[in-house]
């Protein structure tokens, strides 16, 4: 976003800038002092300190982000709401074309001056060809028909590649920049941009962008127990790829790809030569230690390995961009996400609200009569918000089946911490799911007050952890009935809670000795994949989709990799509980929490094992127990009377979650018998992507 963003004119800004760039700026990196080995597991805060160095204007940086985000919130969400409004999905895209058209001066020199001369081309052909067969960038044209992408280049990338170091965090008010040196580069960026020239068009450009950003924007501080933290961290990977011209590289790459083939199967079609054909391996067989539960096969998964298969959860997004003519921000937008009513219920007197969202089931036709009223009550993995993308996408199933839908903060998460638990310490399952069950009660007393809900039937569809939960909710709601549950769902529930958390650990571990650069090139790598990869939002695959299709969904991470970047952003969760907790009632042998100052206190808070967890931190929350007696409790066999008889429970699960062991697989399979279905592939909830999937769960609330 290189457009004019302050008040006052590049010229007189010169000054300034450079000032500020001799003072923030060095021509090292602030994390070139630190040991290039690493021979402890890496932590979040690690890879943080790797990218942004440390950070010692966190008062003041802290103090400018309030400021953006008080714009982001009060200034460009109501207004965002007016202009999509007015202004339909197409017009936006369209100017933001033009805009991007202009640019043009700006990323074609920034690329010379890199010794960019392939991305300088193409920065020049594609100006000539939008301004011209795309009258003046309305259309980008040689995107659409030559597939020739945008070089994504600016001055911040050039004064990198000239040894300028980026110094330490300089945050400004709504400004994209990140320090002293890119914001030198904004400067001459804004110089090189035709817009500067014209009256009002970097003003406009500013509009039309923020509400594009507004929505990503939100997702990722709303439900942050610290924005700025999520802010920095995710800013600091994006500059990363923007420097590397990442994604002008990456599709580039694809596109030698993509005409290599076609010129192949074109010599091929013209000397009648057939080519091979990708042939997807056979799904495994029924392992013979299963006998009792239901079986199915998935047909063309390619499996890489369980680390791999897992990440594949993120491919399952909801619907998001189903509105092609209205932006997510636009009142009259139809996507799933806009559609759901967003409240907090209050659980104790003068504690933040716990939050629910809630769907309406789908209309039915006129002289229509009305369907059963069914309510799904959605349990999450550990740390998930009660709007995040794996559970909404799963509600949006049930929706579509002509469920109401209700999702939850996980008990893990900082919210419900504080919001319904007074900060005791999640982890102890008995607690938490009873926590969980006067959350639904407190939840649907809102609903009926509101009449969103009279008496309906319920289901409770829980994964991974909210897995666990939903088992456990089914027993206690055996021994004390409050809610009278019809279904418990259980998806991927791992059978002992402390072995699932064993090998969060030890998934982490694996990093113990990467160097920086290792490391560095192993998140880059990852984080721009996935984002190639969730580009569409929305991927279904069924049995009859081609073999060529499936393979796009393979993720080019080496199992090690993949392991170590999952580990680490689950260890991400339980840092933010922490955090939060700490903010309130302050856990022993921490620092102190210090509104500017809180790098030592997150660097403290990473180097908590799950096991650290359970020994140091819960166990004292319970005096008069043991560590083992609070874990037994936590082990499915705990409740192995309830799962062997309850005939309102289902579970699905994969023979290859490496969450779970044979063993373990075995007493699932012979205590569940038929209510248990088993996938021949996906790992950890890495095949909710697949029609077939959903289609079973769904159906199990439908028997």
């Amino acid at each position: 976003m290189k457009t004019q963003t302050w008040m006052f004119s590049w010229r007189g800004g010169v000054v300034a800038v450079i000032l500020l760039t001799a003072v923030f700026c060095g021509c090292h990196h602030p994390y070139d002092r630190y040991p290039d080995t690493h021979p402890e597991a890496w932590t979040p805060g690690d890879v943080e300190m790797m990218f942004g160095g440390e950070d010692p204007m966190e008062g003041f940086n802290r103090s400018m982000f309030s400021c953006t985000d008080f714009l982001m919130t009060y200034g460009a969400d109501p207004l965002g709401r007016v202009y999509t409004t007015i202004f339909p999905r197409p017009f936006i895209k369209h100017f933001d074309n033009v805009c991007v058209n202009l640019e043009f001066p700006a990323r074609a020199v920034s690329s010379l001056l890199q010794a960019e001369w392939k991305a300088a081309g193409t920065e020049t052909v594609r100006f000539l060809a939008n301004t011209t067969l795309g009258i003046a960038g309305i259309f980008d044209v040689a995107q659409a028909w030559w597939h020739i992408p945008p070089a994504e280049a600016d001055f911040g990338q050039a004064f990198n590649t000239w040894g300028f170091g980026p110094g330490h965090t300089f945050i400004l008010p709504v400004c994209p920049a990140m320090n002293g040196r890119d914001l030198l580069g904004t400067l001459f960026d804004t110089a090189f941009d035709l817009k500067t020239y014209i009256p009002y068009a970097g003003y406009a450009t500013f509009l039309n962008r923020m509400t594009v950003m507004q929505d990503g924007y939100a997702a990722v501080v709303d439900s942050a127990a610290d924005p700025y933290k999520n802010y920095r961290q995710l800013m600091l990977i994006r500059r990363e790829l923007q420097l590397r011209m990442w994604f002008y590289k990456e599709f580039q790459k694809q596109v030698a790809q993509y005409r290599k083939k076609a010129e192949l199967q074109a010599n091929a079609e013209k000397e009648n030569i057939r080519l091979p054909q990708p042939v997807a391996p056979l799904p495994p067989k029924r392992p013979d230690f299963l006998k009792y539960g239901k079986y199915f096969q998935l047909k063309n998964y390619f499996p890489q390995d369980t680390a791999n298969d897992t990440i594949r959860m993120t491919l399952f997004q909801v619907q998001r961009d189903r509105d092609w003519w209205y932006m997510p921000l636009s009142l009259f937008n139809g996507d799933f996400l806009r559609a759901g009513y967003r409240r907090e219920v209050e659980m104790l007197p003068e504690r933040p609200g716990l939050r629910y969202c809630f769907w309406k089931a789908p209309e039915v036709p006129e002289n229509t009569p009305p369907p059963p009223e069914k309510l799904v009550i959605m349990l999450s993995g550990i740390g998930g918000i009660y709007t995040n993308s794996t559970m909404t996408a799963l509600g949006e199933q049930f929706n579509n089946a002509g469920f109401k839908v209700l999702t939850l903060d996980s008990t893990f998460n900082w919210r419900f911490v504080v919001a319904d638990s007074n900060c005791k310490l999640p982890g102890y399952l008995p607690d938490d799911v009873a926590r969980v069950r006067k959350a639904i009660i407190a939840v649907m007393a809102d609903l009926k007050k509101r009449q969103w809900i009279d008496d309906p039937e319920i289901f409770v569809c829980g994964y991974s952890m909210g897995g666990i939960q939903t088992l456990k909710l089914a027993e206690l709601e055996e021994r004390d009935p409050q809610l009278n549950v019809s279904r418990f769902i259980s998806l991927n529930p791992p059978v002992s809670l402390e072995s699932a958390l064993k090998q969060i650990d030890a998934m982490v571990a694996g990093s113990a000795g990467w160097s920086k650069e290792e490391m560095r090139e192993k998140v880059i790598s990852a984080a721009g994949q996935l984002m190639i990869k969730l580009a569409p939002h929305y991927l279904h695959v069924s049995d009859d989709t081609p073999v060529e299709e499936y393979r796009k969904f393979l993720l080019p991470l080496s199992k090690e990799d993949a392991r170590v970047i999952a580990g680490i952003f689950l260890k991400l969760s339980m840092r933010e509980m922490l955090f939060a907790v700490h903010r309130e009632q302050p856990l022993a042998g921490f620092p102190e929490y210090k509104w500017a100052e809180r790098n030592e206190l997150y660097m403290m808070l990473d180097k908590v094992t799950f096991e650290e967890y359970a020994n140091k931190l819960l166990t004292p929350c319970y005096p008069g127990k043991t560590t083992k007696e609070l874990l037994a409790q936590c082990h499915l066999k705990s409740i192995e009377k309830t799962l062997r008889n309850s005939d309102k429970i289902r579970v699905f699960h994969n023979i290859d979650d490496f969450l779970v062991t044979d063993a373990e697989r075995t007493w699932f399979d012979e205590v569940l018998k038929e209510r248990i279905t088993w996938f021949s592939n996906g790992a950890h909830l890495g095949n909710f992507y697949y029609k077939s999937v959903l289609e079973k769960i769904v159906n199990a609330a439908k028997e």
